[in-house]
């Protein structure tokens, strides 16, 4: 049997269709192998398994989809072959309706220009721009594209990847960024400024700034603030140990508790002194601050601090004046009684001189009470200086000449231990001032100055000239201007400062009972203050004490010339009219009158010696004291006659002072005898009166 003949022809035809199979899958093979087909050939424990484009690049596909941006695949002319579902919301269209359009159809004017600049540019990758696309439903969306080349067989046309990214989210935080940015540009700029306005009001306050960190333990500071504490190349690494430091030693403890103390209450304010590192000065500072708080724990003072020596040397200027003014009119009020009670002793003696039978004994007794008397009118006169209520005769005066004159009997009132030198100033100015009061106030100072050098030493009087500004006038108690100062130096024991506070208060001295009334200083200080100046003290224990008096410039060179009383008792005729409001003196007044052959009318008040005029009665002379109680004193009295009894003398008498009477009623004669009197100065002033009226 033939075998070929035993296929049938189906048989022949499977077997070629299964050979022509094998060949076109070896050929496939064969393509693959050589990379001539799109796919990929993986060996595995199942055999060799061929992977197609379709299979490699559904994962990317699903990539794309799934992603947040758009993308596109686009021709070279702008026209969408593929869009994934993210770039068709974001135009608001149907993915299917997008295929085939361009691209273009969702750009407007100037985008349009800027999308073809970017197709056009050098090809590659990184190509992008910000463009806006329009959206079906009107929206305008800020985006950023991507373009890229995909390369492709050189016979297809040429195409391009683009990549879609929705800015709107990103621009709505960069507009919120920039606002935050703006507002917080503005609150720096308004701060600076604040913070400018603050460091202006704190130069113009001449305050320095400061912030202690609690918990560091660090202090800064401001350039004004080390320049108050003399610190003026600046010291780093303060902390409060170091500011301690600065205070003086009795008020470190004081400061330290200041701050312990603010931790807890919120705030510090005080004023306690500094030594000023770059020249050892003592000064007063304030400080105050308040406290921060995080969590309930103090972390931080912060506060400001200034130099207040100026502020307080004028308070306590202004204190010490205040004290000294009511000091002064407490002894100008104890010196009128005072005088009073010496008139009615020096009266009664004088009229006992003439009653009683005279022997050694009765005459040694009566010079010893009048002793008495001038010793107490002495005192008297003290307190009156220091009150400012003495009488002055005022006349320009050139104080170097005034020295020399009584300069022999300044080297005797200070002995032979002590040294005396003097020095004149450059030039000459002079001073309208009561000459006979100044020699008697630099005595005062120089026995003073040889009291305080036991052991001998030198006493300096110098004279100098100074022009003093508000400022330093006011510091002292003045006025501003030009002044004459004579200053009376020793280098004796000195003072401290708690004995220069008081010096210059009545009956104050540190000197032995029985060696020194305390009214020395007390009448210079008077002095100089009536006569419209000041007193300058200092004083340095174990160094010396240098006081100097001021007296302001004198313009005119006239001086008053001052008449010598004489002493001899001179009796007289005529009604005398004596207003006196102290009984016990109105009576001695009386009769020493009477006993110059007057005859007398009393009146306690003005007002009832008004009415003896009114009534017509004849008085010669009316006598009558300044200072009386009542709504009429002896001012007010005279200025009454002036209208109604002109033609009537005056002659006034005060235990108190002439600067209470007007300078008007001065001007115009009206003449004063200063209480205690004798008869021989009463009479004598009567007598000048009633003539002068004559």
């Amino acid at each position: 049997m033939n075998r070929p003949s035993e296929f049938s022809s189906i048989e022949h035809s499977q077997l070629i269709e299964l050979q022509d199979r094998l060949r076109e899958a070896e050929e496939t093979l064969d393509a693959i192998r050589n990379g001539e087909v799109d796919a990929l050939v993986v060996g595995g424990p199942s055999g060799q398994q061929v992977y197609t484009l379709e299979n490699a690049d559904r994962p990317y596909r699903v990539l794309i989809e799934q992603m947040q941006e758009g993308a596109v695949t686009l021709s070279e002319d702008g026209v969408m072959l593929y869009c994934n579902q993210r770039f068709a919301a974001l135009v608001g269209a149907d993915r299917q309706t997008l295929i085939g359009e361009s691209i273009e159809r969702f750009l407007a004017g100037e985008e349009i220009f800027a999308f073809r600049r970017l197709m056009t540019l050098d090809r590659g990758f990184g190509r992008s721009a910000e463009l806006s696309l329009l959206a079906s439903n009107g929206l305008v969306v800020p985006v950023n594209m991507s373009i890229a080349d995909l390369e492709v067989d050189e016979q297809m046309p040429k195409v391009l990847c683009g990549v879609i990214t929705d800015l709107t989210r990103s621009r709505e935080r960069s507009h919120e960024l920039a606002a935050a940015n703006l507002r917080l540009a503005r609150e720096i700029d308004e701060r600076r400024r604040v913070e400018d306005s603050l460091q202006l009001a704190l130069d113009a306050a001449e305050m320095g700034h400061w912030d202690l960190d609690l918990l560091n333990n660090t202090l800064t500071r401001s350039t004004r603030h080390d320049q108050i504490f003399g610190q003026v190349n600046g010291v780093k690494g303060w902390g409060l140990l170091t500011m301690l430091s600065q205070f003086v030693p009795d008020d470190r403890n004081a400061v330290n508790e200041e701050f312990l103390r603010a931790e807890s209450s919120g705030s510090v304010e005080f004023e306690r002194r500094i030594h000023r590192l770059n020249d050892g000065a003592v000064r007063w500072v304030q400080v105050k601050g308040r406290t921060f708080y995080l969590n309930d724990k103090a972390i931080r003072i912060s506060g400001v601090v200034s130099d207040v020596t100026e502020r307080r040397q004028v308070e306590e200027q202004l204190r010490q004046s205040q004290k000294m003014e009511a000091i002064g009119k407490l002894t100008g009020g104890i010196a009128h009684d005072f005088n009073n009670l010496l008139m009615v002793i020096g009266g009664s003696l004088d009229m006992l001189d003439q009653r009683v039978a005279k022997n050694e004994k009765i005459t040694r007794y009566l010079t010893a009470a009048r002793h008495g008397v001038e010793r107490g009118a002495t005192l008297n006169q003290q307190l009156l200086a220091f009150s400012r209520r003495q009488d002055l005769r005022a006349e320009t005066i050139c104080i170097d000449d005034l020295i020399n004159t009584f300069a022999n009997l300044l080297d005797r009132a200070v002995g032979e231990a002590v040294t005396v030198k003097i020095e004149a100033a450059p030039e000459l100015w002079y001073c309208r001032t009561d000459a006979h009061q100044l020699e008697t106030a630099i005595l005062n100072l120089a026995i003073n100055a040889r009291d305080a050098m036991p052991q001998g030493g030198t006493l300096t009087l110098k004279t100098t000239i100074r022009m003093l500004d508000v400022q330093a006038a006011t510091a002292n108690g003045a006025s501003a201007g030009d002044y004459v100062a004579v200053s009376v130096a020793d280098t004796g024991v000195g003072m401290t400062p708690d004995v220069i506070e008081r010096v210059f208060e009545p009956f104050f001295t540190t000197k032995e009972v029985g060696k020194g009334t305390g009214l020395g200083l007390s009448q210079v200080y008077g002095f100089a203050r009536q006569s419209g100046g000041f007193v300058s003290i200092e004083s340095c224990p174990g160094i010396g004490t240098t006081v100097s008096i001021h007296l302001p410039r004198a313009t005119s060179l006239e001086a008053t010339e001052v008449v010598a009383d004489t002493p001899v008792e001179v009796r007289g005729k005529g009604i005398v009219l004596v207003v006196e409001d102290d009984s016990d003196v109105r009576a001695v007044a009386s009769s020493l009158l009477e006993d110059l052959g007057y005859s007398v009318l009393e009146a306690e008040t003005g007002s009832e010696a008004m009415k003896l005029m009114d009534r017509g009665e004849r008085i010669d002379l009316v006598f009558t004291d300044v200072i009386m109680p009542g709504e009429m004193n002896g001012i007010d009295l005279v200025r009454a006659m002036k209208i109604k009894h002109a033609g009537i003398p005056v002659l006034l008498t005060s235990g108190y002072t002439a600067q209470r009477i007007a300078m008007a009623e001065m001007a115009e004669g009206l003449q004063l005898l200063r209480k205690p009197y004798t008869q021989v100065d009463l009479s004598l002033a009567v007598r000048s009166v009633m003539k002068d009226q004559a």
